[in-house]
């Protein structure tokens, strides 16, 4: 044994140097079989020694998983015995290979769970995002901040899992609130919403704010019936419109994992940011549509001014004709986009006399033919002036036609009956009418009651017959505009204090 365990040492101290690594070599009889000893090491190295001698043989086989078999044996066993072996280092290693195969698929098919929830999971986010973005899409004519919070706070508050999501608004002044808009139940006050949103605005503006076990954790600032809540701010192109807050999460949308149990999660509030982020950019594309509105109002306003500074005796008549238009468009089922229309036709129905001369325009009494025949040229000169503009191109036939006559004798083209536009039939009754009830400086107004029969008489001649009855029809609400209404008083400019323009401050003239 001497010489056996000789050369258990030279191998030892060889696999060593080999390896880099002591090894440990096993008592053979505690294994039950003399002639084996089984030395095992840690490390990388596949490398395996085989020595012999006379009779006897030292053999040592890398093993994966990092370990060496070695054993002794009679030489002539020698070749025999490594191969068996090295049938066992194999069936070890194919059953290690197998667990890590085995391991490997297990973890593959976690991720790949995990990815399918997760893919589920940013599908219902994708969704939710586009049902906002379409139920966001712009109106052409704009949208109440209601109806919009309505069509998108509702859906977003189910896909927060939240029971109520609350809007937060500030006022043209930027500093005062609105009167707070909930999608659900409302689950605290207006005021203890605003000390929410006073609490966390500085936060808020940076990033969103989850607040969860709220009122478990801060005896100092409570709110009744708020336990959970996430603070997105409200802001685009530089202007903050408010704040939204998502309010308690809904019992069976909390997630079954344990980190989950405290309420809403970064994931929510991330999703809450980004339709707050799309609702931002609809409230700033809303104010740009109104304020493009009100110009545009403003500038054919500024038209209908043009022509009443020109007529002062014809003040306020084409407000009152574009009202009498509208009620009458109103009462035969005109959309309200179409009433809107020939309302905006009958301000520019006369904006043509702008090219009418003084001497004919401001004549007090009866026009001659040839005066008469000047001033039948303002519908084709009104034409002229707005055809070029785009966003009037829907006034043309109305502002062109509306003194045609249903038998055919109007101008400028002498249309008949219903090739006369729609439009044109509408202001031509209208027209006529407050012309009739309308003081001049050479007469006074007619009475309604003589307006209506001097229509009626006309009607199928001069005006259409189905236009005249529904006017007639409605003739109480006509009259109450015409009674009630009041031409806009005209601007006076501010003179000068001590030589400089009124209300000058910081080098900048304001008139009011």
């Amino acid at each position: 044994m001497e010489s056996i365990t000789d050369d258990h040492e030279m191998l030892q101290s060889e696999l060593q140097t080999r390896l880099g690594v002591r090894v440990a070599i096993a008592d053979p009889a505690a294994i039950g079989c003399p002639d084996v000893v089984v030395a095992a090491i840690d490390s990388e190295d596949g490398s395996a020694i085989t020595s012999f001698d006379s009779t006897r043989a030292n053999v040592a086989l890398a093993i994966s998983d990092r370990q060496v078999a070695y054993w002794s044996t009679n030489r002539s066993l020698a070749y025999s015995s490594i191969r068996h072996a090295r049938t066992i280092v194999d069936l070890h290693s194919l059953r290690f290979q197998y667990q890590s195969v085995q391991s490997q698929c297990d973890q593959l098919a976690d991720e790949a769970d995990a990815l399918a929830a997760q893919v589920v999971n940013d599908f219902e986010e994708l969704s939710l995002i586009r049902t906002l973005a379409s139920a966001m899409e712009l109106p052409s004519n704009g949208t109440d901040i209601n109806e919009l919070c309505a069509r998108t706070l509702v859906p977003l508050c189910n896909g927060l899992g939240a029971v109520s999501i609350a809007a937060v608004f500030l006022g043209e002044d930027g500093e005062t609130l609105r009167p707070v808009w909930w999608s659900g139940e409302r689950l605290t006050s207006d005021e203890s919403l605003a000390k929410v949103v006073a609490q966390h605005r500085e936060e808020a503006a940076l990033q969103p704010v989850v607040r969860n076990k709220h009122n478990e954790f801060n005896h100092e600032f409570h709110v009744d019936e708020l336990n959970e809540y996430v603070v997105v701010q409200c802001r685009s192109e530089g202007r903050l419109h408010g704040w939204l807050v998502a309010c308690n999460r809904v019992a069976e949308c909390v997630e079954t994992v344990a980190w989950a149990q405290l309420g809403f999660t970064t994931v929510q509030a991330s999703l809450l940011e980004t339709a707050t982020n799309q609702l931002a950019a609809q409230l700033h594309n809303g104010r740009l549509l109104r304020q493009k509105e009100e110009l545009f109002t403003d500038v054919v306003r500024a038209l209908v001014n043009a022509v009443e500074a020109r007529d002062p005796y014809t003040c306020g008549h084409s407000e009152r004709v574009a009202q009498f238009a509208r009620c009458l468009a109103r009462s035969i089922g005109e959309t309200t986009a179409g009433c809107e229309r020939i309302y905006l036709t009958g301000l520019l129905h006369d904006v043509g006399k702008i090219a009418i001369p003084d001497g004919v325009l401001q004549k007090p009494g009866k026009l001659d033919d040839d005066e008469r025949a000047i001033i039948e040229t303002h519908t084709d000169a009104g034409w002229r002036i707005l055809h070029e503009l785009e966003a009037l191109r829907d006034v043309l036939p109305g502002v062109l036609y509306h003194h045609e006559k249903y038998n055919g004798k109007g101008y400028p083209d002498g249309l008949v009956g219903e090739n006369i536009p729609l439009d044109g039939r509408i202001l031509a009754v209208c027209d006529a009418f407050d012309a009739m009830t309308s003081d001049r400086p050479y007469r006074d107004g007619m009475s309604t009651e003589k307006a209506v029969a001097i229509l009626r008489e006309g009607a199928g001649d001069y005006w259409d017959p189905n236009l005249i009855d529904a006017f007639c029809d409605h003739i109480a609400d006509i009259d109450e505009i015409r009674i009630s209404h009041r031409p806009r008083r005209q601007a006076k400019r501010p003179s000068p204090i001590d030589g400089k323009p009124a209300a000058y401050e910081s080098g900048v003239a304001t008139f009011s």
